[in-house]
């Protein structure tokens, strides 16, 4: 249904080898969780290829993409740069490539900041992002070990470690991860 390797050369034209590689990892790791966890294995490669399409984009392209999708950013989005791309990749997805899969354009859309009632494709892609293969930060295996045995689980530990990263950092906390940590909080 869907053609892998035009996406896949799409991102090798335009993002750095880092960010290629990453792509990758992240495109085979959703893929191993969906088989894992009962969801569609084609379409979690398909946004783990995309999730970070537009990452590389300068913030204004990234911004323009989103309005043009029909939002405009937050005070709490505005202040934290790192969060755009997960907006203007559903964005250029849906409106560039013309993918109309509501699970891949959620996926991409809640992959960095998650979200209150968060499907099983959206855990999977948001947990693929963190555990992939390319990932070396502090906790890493933990965090695969708990994906491994529960979404869940490794939802929970994943949030604690963002959360705890945004705020040592002082930056803003986005809305959609601490209702993201409430709605895991009572699913455990």
């Amino acid at each position: 249904m869907y053609n892998a390797q035009e996406y896949i050369d799409l991102i090798k034209r335009t993002l750095s080898p880092y960010r290629f590689h990453h792509s990758m990892c992240v495109a085979e790791k959703a893929r191993e969780l969906a088989k894992k966890y009962g969801a569609d294995e084609e379409k979690a490669y398909i946004a783990g290829i995309l999730h970070d399409v537009t990452k590389e984009m300068p913030n204004d392209e990234q911004i323009k993409l989103i309005e043009e999708n029909g939002h405009s950013l937050e005070f709490f989005e505005k202040g934290n740069h790192r969060i755009f791309h997960q907006m203007s990749g559903e964005a250029y997805v849906k409106n560039v490539l013309k993918i109309d899969d509501e699970d891949i354009l959620s996926g991409i859309r809640y992959h960095t900041t998650g979200r209150e009632n968060m499907t099983l494709f959206e855990m999977i892609i948001y947990l693929a992002d963190f555990t992939s293969a390319d990932r070396t930060y502090p906790d890493v295996d933990i965090m695969r070990e708990k994906t491994d045995k529960n979404l869940y689980e490794g939802m929970l530990y994943s949030l604690k470690y963002t959360i705890r990263d945004v705020v040592s950092n002082e930056r803003m906390l986005h809305p959609d991860t601490i209702n993201c940590y409430n709605f895991v909080l009572s699913k455990l």
